[in-house]
């Protein structure tokens, strides 16, 4: 078998064992035994278990940034209406992959995993930067944005995702027990600020971004906490 069908293999192995189990249940021998793999071949691969979670991240990542971009892609009009329809779409798949999504947040904000949250969020900016500064750049090139410096732009959208853990943190437990208003109103306010932010660093009027989605959220934080009524909106709440 090729070496790169080989390494698919065991992440396949791993990612079906990671959502099922979660991080803690998994162990290379299970992940060796589901892949039908050596140990030696494992070895060759990858050198440790926290390696195998950089993969399942890159390629989750990968996943949502394709089913992005081909909204983007998909978009009519300029550079900004790309970005805002490659945000929404962003923020739907996470919301439709929301049980997935459990696995990460549940390594990632469990007290004490400060290692393992800054190897998701470094596998995870490391997919999404190229993307977003070729977004940046081509709103330069139309003149629809005013940057002081593209690379420099990025790395602050990064680092303002990766400074979410505390947010979600209390809105998930806010969700699980029953205060899914609050919940919903707490990401809708980081993200609406963090929107407010990426308008002033683009060089756009107060608005532009829209980079919040409270309906998504609903959806994510019922499907990731198992709330009543699962993935089900109501018309009501969609046009909240």
């Amino acid at each position: 078998m090729a070496p790169d069908q080989r390494r698919a293999d065991i992440l396949d192995a791993a990612q079906g064992l990671f959502f099922a189990r979660g991080w803690d249940d998994v162990t290379i021998a299970d992940v060796l035994a589901r892949a039908g793999i050596s140990k030696g071949g494992f070895y060759h691969h990858f050198a440790a278990k926290e390696d195998l979670l950089d993969g399942v991240v890159e390629r989750f990542t990968t996943a949502a940034l394709i089913s992005a971009q081909a909204a983007r892609a998909a978009a009519s009009g300029d550079a900004l209406t790309r970005f805002n329809a490659f945000l929404a779409e962003s923020s739907r798949w996470k919301a439709e992959q929301a049980p997935q999504m459990k696995f990460f947040l549940d390594v990632m904000l469990r007290p004490g995993n400060d290692i393992l949250f800054a190897r998701i969020t470094a596998a995870a900016s490391a997919a999404a930067m190229p993307v977003l500064l070729e977004m940046i750049a081509q709103g330069v090139d139309e003149g629809a944005f005013d940057v002081p410096e593209i690379g420099l732009v990025g790395e602050t959208i990064i680092a303002m995702s990766q400074g979410r853990r505390a947010v979600l943190t209390a809105a998930i437990r806010d969700a699980e027990a029953g205060r899914m208003d609050r919940a919903v109103a707490a990401l809708d306010q980081r993200m609406r600020a963090e929107g407010a932010l990426i308008d002033r660093m683009l060089g756009l009027p107060a608005g532009s971004i829209i980079l919040s989605n409270p309906t998504e959220y609903r959806l994510m934080l019922r499907a990731i906490t198992g709330a009543a009524g699962g993935t089900h909106i109501t018309r009501q709440e969609r046009t909240c």
